[in-house]
């Protein structure tokens, strides 16, 4: 990675140009706003707005990303004490790479951030992309455990974007299935797509879990 892209991260949290935008998530029965997820938006002080995808995949290539993801939950525990100060609260996921699973004391630093905002654990989603759960699964699976142990809820994102795999899931203890929007690509008109949605939900729902669908945009795919 370029050691540039590194420091201008740093530099742009120092200078709060890196904000936290929210993606609603509503019930699709009764169109209830029932949670968000929080995104990463870097927008420069003379108004340049640089897209994610400049320098999340960059960053992810080492733990420089890490220092993003603490960011960004701190900004979603800043806006949860609004919400709640408000009435309004509703539970908030803010990704996490795979970095974190190795990183020490990671617990301690969620539940210390956390709770020093006064926030509730289970208003707090933590995410992680389903390519993280083939590298080192045990490892994962003993670092989602421990969060959960703490009081937040573990979602897999951006499932079926890449090389999924059932048995992933399965194994893994976790409380809410992403679909990735790829999945959705024909608009939910083309019949097999249609299928394997169909068998997705329907084998996330038996292990009990919730099931999110990224990029819903049209009646069709709603």
């Amino acid at each position: 990675m370029e050691k540039n892209i590194v420091e201008s991260i740093k530099n742009a949290i120092d200078n709060k140009e890196l904000h936290a935008y929210y993606q609603p998530q509503f019930d699709a029965i009764t169109g209830r706003i029932i949670s968000a997820e929080a995104l990463v938006r870097w927008i420069k002080q003379e108004g340049e707005v640089v897209p994610p995808f400049f320098f999340v995949p960059e960053l992810e290539k080492t733990n420089a990303i890490n220092d993003v993801d603490w960011f960004m939950l701190e900004e979603a525990c800043k806006t949860i004490s609004k919400q709640i100060a408000q009435g309004t609260a509703v539970p908030i996921s803010v990704n996490f790479s795979r970095w974190h699973v190795t990183e020490d004391a990671f617990e301690d630093k969620l539940n210390r951030i956390v709770d020093g905002y006064n926030i509730p654990h289970n208003l707090i989603e933590i995410e992680i992309t389903e390519s993280a759960l083939i590298d080192e699964s045990e490892k994962i699976r003993e670092w989602i455990d421990n969060v959960r142990k703490n009081g937040y809820s573990v979602a897999i994102d951006d499932f079926g974007s890449g090389l999924s795999s059932l048995q992933f899931v399965k194994d893994m203890p976790v409380d809410i299935l992403k679909i990735d929007k790829s999945l959705l690509s024909q608009n939910c008109e083309n019949e097999k797509e249609r299928v394997v949605l169909e068998s997705i939900f329907y084998f996330a729902h038996r292990l009990k879990m919730v099931t999110v669908a990224e990029g819903v945009e049209t009646d069709e795919q709603l």
